[in-house]
């Protein structure tokens, strides 16, 4: 084997360009294999955490099930009464907080003549607390504002690209609202940034009806639950049992349940299809350019072959067998194999750390962290597609005649 280093030494000395075309296909298959397994583990946290804040594990939002009430002319949408009924519940554990969100339409606004079409929605005033919603500038709504229906808003830090501040007055379908506060930045999940937080303006529930919509029928119900004194088990779980109390109670002058669920174990499932579409990624990646790596490192050994077919002649000469011409050659494929794998590992780790620190600065903190099964699989595997691929040269060269090889020039 170290005769067979030596060689692939002396092949990166002399034909570097050769040499790296060699090994370009496992240096990728390697680094790509690291790198994305390294980011993938650390996103799964960072995931998890930013699903975890924009919808709280603690929270469940109770939504109208269009399909059945579409369908269904007994199926009922959710009320006003509803929401009363859930937030007078004694089933429920103290300190549960319910609120109801109304309108949820991007609406026609203009602010100084230039339109713009923000989420609007009209909020209560438990909504901050249940939401987890944060002012960054001004203030949030006052009790007299509820009351009196006042024209008020609070804007996302997004509305406008974030040149709103608090003062300024902007007209929702030619209603003039001001601007009491302006929101934190808050994470999004979900479909899209359109419909985050960060892009809402939200509006007394009261002015709300009063200039948009008198049926005071929720767009939905969101509660925010309270584990009760003594529980010690997993919040998502009991959250989830919940769910159960919320059905007896709405299921009350109904005969068809015409409500879902979104929020704590809706998100899961979609987060695994994300994860595991990302895993697939990563090994079709991994695979295709182990297999193109093979390729090359097949192709380069069959011209070195025919290159060295007159030193193969000469060591059959003083007594090679074939066997040692075959083991010979799949070194020799091993050796190149083993310093494409090493620079990849290389690679990965330094694009590994630029990443985190980009993602960091950038986005959110992000670890640095190489995931010890990618090394172990990336290396195993290049090792096996340089044995599979090396053979065949091997065995062309072990074939080779050994008078023919001498007379070659």
């Amino acid at each position: 084997m170290l005769f067979a280093l030596r060689a692939a030494l002396v092949l990166f000395r002399t034909q570097k360009f050769r040499f790296l075309l060699t090994v370009s296909g496992i240096l990728v298959g390697v680094a790509s294999l690291v790198l994305l397994a390294g980011l993938l583990d650390v996103g799964k946290g960072v995931l998890a955490q930013a699903s975890s804040t924009a919808l709280g594990d603690d929270t469940l939002t109770v939504e109208n099930d269009w399909r059945k009430t579409m369908d269904n002319p007994d199926a009922k949408r959710l009320t006003h009464e509803d929401q009363l009924a859930i937030q007078e519940s004694t089933a429920l554990s103290p300190g549960t907080l319910v609120t109801g969100a109304y309108g949820m339409r991007h609406r026609k606004s203009t602010f100084n003549k230039e339109e713009f079409e923000p989420l609007t929605l009209g909020v209560e005033q438990t909504a901050f607390k249940v939401y987890g919603l944060e002012i960054d500038r001004g203030r949030t709504f006052v009790s007299r504002e509820y009351d009196n229906a006042s024209r008020v808003a609070v804007v996302g830090s997004a509305v406008l690209e974030g040149r709103l501040q608090p003062g300024d007055v902007v007209r929702i379908e030619g209603v003039p609202y001001q601007i009491m506060g302006i929101m934190k930045a808050k994470p999004t999940v979900g479909p899209g940034d359109d419909w985050g937080w960060n892009n809402r303006i939200l509006i007394p529930s009261v002015s709300y009806r009063m200039d948009f919509d008198p049926s005071r029928r929720p767009s939905n119900i969101v509660v925010k639950v309270a584990t009760p004194a003594g529980y010690t088990g997993p919040i998502k779980d009991y959250v989830l049992s919940v769910r159960g109390i919320l059905d007896s109670i709405l299921i009350r002058g109904r005969t068809v349940k015409s409500w879902e669920y979104e929020g704590v174990g809706e998100s899961d499932s979609t987060e695994a299809i994300v994860l595991m579409t990302i895993q697939v990624l990563i090994y079709m990646t991994a695979i295709f350019s182990m297999l193109v790596g093979g390729i090359n490192i097949m192709n380069i050994m069959l011209v070195t072959v025919a290159e060295r077919t007159r030193e193969i002649g000469v060591r059959r000469a003083l007594g090679a067998t074939r066997k040692d011409i075959l083991k010979q050659f799949v070194s020799e494929t091993l050796a190149v194999t083993c310093i494409g794998a090493a620079l990849g590992l290389v690679v990965a780790v330094v694009l590994l750390g630029v990443a985190s620190a980009a993602l960091t600065q950038w986005v959110t903190p992000w670890p640095f962290r190489v995931v010890p099964w990618s090394l172990l699989a990336s290396v195993g595997s290049s090792l096996l597609v340089g044995t599979a691929f090396g053979l065949y040269p091997a065995w062309r060269a072990s074939r080779l005649d050994p008078v023919e090889a001498l007379r070659f020039e």
